[in-house]
């Protein structure tokens, strides 16, 4: 039985037949070996020899090439730079994670000590009266009025020579805030004493009961029930003594507002009885920001101004008037109104408040002094002196 096994050296192949009988020698079925008289190649001993150390050396494996061996070195130093280049940038890996892990250490200490220092304050909401909540509302209104105030102190322009001098000047005997007698203290103990509900007084259509006139306590912010309640006396007194008192029109605490978000077709019919171009004074009182301030229209003397007992400036505020003043002309004259010689003010040179709790009082004694052709003969120091004759002009429904 033959048994085939080729064998392959470049392009050439040759078939090897093994013969068992015949001294397992190959045979080639191709090209048959010249041998001995049989043509077997075992008896030529030369040429077995010869085969079988060809066969041995074709077993072997071959040895490489000179092309072999330079790719071979091109390859070893190519693995070298490789090497290299991944040695470098591991240990620029590890000095990075090294940094980063300092500062995360750094930065985590920094906030264990930030956290060692904070102060959580646990809050039962559950258990919170409705008194308690409207303290807490009081405190954040503080809070933002003490910023506006801090605002308005660093935006103020430095003062000139001329201010400078003029406060140098003697100032003028100052007329104190009439006290009250002891007949009014009275009174005015017994209207501000606390548990007491129910009307205590009205004008028109101003109402004041005993929760707003709680309002007048010092350091308490004043609502809009009082400032209105306050500038219709106004308005009354000037009625009173139109001989004596320059004409006026007061507005309510709504109008600015909502003449500054609806429009002037809200406030429209708002006088439809009454004819501000022929009042001297038009007053407004203006809430922003949780602040109050007094907008005040001189119609004889042409002139816009806005009080403001923090010192701010006001140009929206009085860009807004000055566009009113021009669509109420033309609604109830006709005609457009001439601004050319209109000018506009924020008297800075006036009474300050020195808290975040004053300003409406501020606001409401602006309108008193002005609407009164008085000074301004009060200041920080007065306001519980005037905040008490505020509540007694309630009660009796004047303003002396």
């Amino acid at each position: 039985m033959n048994k085939n096994k080729t064998l392959r050296k470049g392009t050439d192949q040759t078939t090897w037949e093994f013969d068992t009988s015949k001294n397992d020698f190959p045979t080639t079925s191709t090209n048959k070996p010249k041998g001995g008289p049989n043509g077997n190649i075992s008896s030529n001993p030369f040429r077995v020899s010869l085969l079988c150390r060809n066969m041995y050396r074709r077993s072997l494996p071959q040895r490489p090439s000179q092309n072999d061996k330079n790719m071979k070195s091109v390859d070893t130093s190519k693995a070298a730079e490789r090497s290299t280049r991944c040695s470098a940038l591991s240990t620029e890996y590890s000095n990075a994670c090294a940094k980063q892990k300092e500062l995360s250490t750094e930065n985590f200490d920094s906030m264990l000590e930030q956290l060692e220092h904070l102060h959580i304050k646990p809050s039962n909401r559950a258990a919170i009266t409705r008194d308690r909540l409207l303290d807490e509302r009081r405190d954040n209104l503080i809070r933002s009025k003490t910023s506006v105030y801090n605002f308005y102190s660093r935006s103020r322009l430095k003062e000139s020579f001329d201010d400078l001098y003029a406060k140098s000047a003697i100032p003028e005997p100052k007329v104190p805030v009439q006290p009250l007698t002891e007949e009014e203290n009275e009174l005015v103990d017994s209207l501000l004493r606390k548990g007491q509900h129910g009307l205590v007084s009205q004008i028109k259509a101003a109402v004041v009961e005993f929760k707003d006139i709680y309002k007048l306590y010092p350091e308490t912010w004043l609502n809009d029930e009082i400032i209105n309640f306050y500038l219709a006396l106004i308005s009354d007194r000037a009625s009173q003594k139109a001989d004596s008192l320059p004409s006026i029109h007061c507005f309510n605490t709504f109008f600015c507002s909502t003449l500054r978000e609806s429009g002037y077709a809200k406030v429209r019919r708002w006088t439809k009885k009454v004819d501000i171009f022929s009042k001297d004074l038009i007053l407004i009182p203006i809430n922003h920001a949780y602040h109050w301030t007094l907008g005040i229209i001189h119609v004889q003397k042409k002139l816009v101004e806005v009080y403001d007992s923090l010192g701010g400036n006001h140009d929206y505020t009085i860009k807004l008037l000055f566009n009113y003043l021009q669509q109420e002309h033309m609604d109830k004259k006709g005609t457009p109104l001439d601004l050319s010689d209109w000018t506009s003010n924020t008297p800075k040179d006036i009474p300050h408040q020195k808290n975040m709790s004053d300003c409406g009082v501020f606001t409401c004694t602006f309108a008193e002094r002005l609407a009164g052709n008085r000074s301004f003969d009060f200041s920080q120091e007065d306001m519980t002196l005037i905040r008490r004759r505020m509540v007694l002009s309630i009660a009796q429904k004047s303003i002396p």
